[in-house]
């Protein structure tokens, strides 16, 4: 029986350390306007399984894979969100300690489905990161990870963002 006991607290322990509760949270994505031409800042609904971690997990999920249902099987199966899509990552250090935001964007690549110019996917993306931001990270620099090919004009764009207040706009899509 001390065994058994045993054995379930070090299987359940890691899933508490780790905020092994999930739920349903918000965060904002990027979306592809399925060949409207415009690119979408939308709130989407997200699966987070690490939502007690004290994290803001909403930060991350803005690269999360965005494949909306469909009754036409043959259409929009394609993952939409064009964060993921592109190879964008963002990432957040402990809110109460290092206060650190990242933008990777060491993959970057636009897939040949997309047609968006390159800024305009870069600053809907960091559009989509200040609508996430928790009060204690508005005035939190976010710090850029690029190649070297990529990372000139990706750093203008991020150091526009991080002079700009936070409490406006970044970003307005063209219609």
């Amino acid at each position: 029986m001390q065994r058994v006991i045993s054995i379930s607290l070090l299987i359940g322990i890691p899933h508490l350390l780790l905020g092994g509760e999930s739920s349903l949270t918000t965060t904002y994505q990027p979306l592809d306007g399925l060949r409207s031409g415009a690119i979408i800042i939308t709130q989407v609904a997200c699966h987070d399984w690490y939502s007690h971690s004290g994290q803001p997990t909403a930060i991350s999920l803005i690269s999360a894979p965005n494949v909306p249902p469909t009754n036409n099987p043959k259409e929009a199966t394609e993952n939409l969100n064009l964060a993921s899509a592109c190879g964008f990552r963002f990432g957040c250090g402990d809110i109460d300690a290092t206060r650190e935001l990242t933008f990777d964007a060491t993959d970057f690549e636009i897939p040949k489905r997309f047609d968006h110019p390159r800024e305009q996917i870069v600053r809907a993306c960091l559009e989509c990161l200040r609508r996430c931001l928790p009060e204690k990270l508005l005035n939190t620099p976010v710090m850029l990870k690029a190649s070297e090919s990529e990372k000139e004009w990706l750093s203008k764009i991020v150091s526009e963002f991080n002079t700009h207040d936070r409490r406006k706009v970044f970003f307005i899509p063209p219609s």
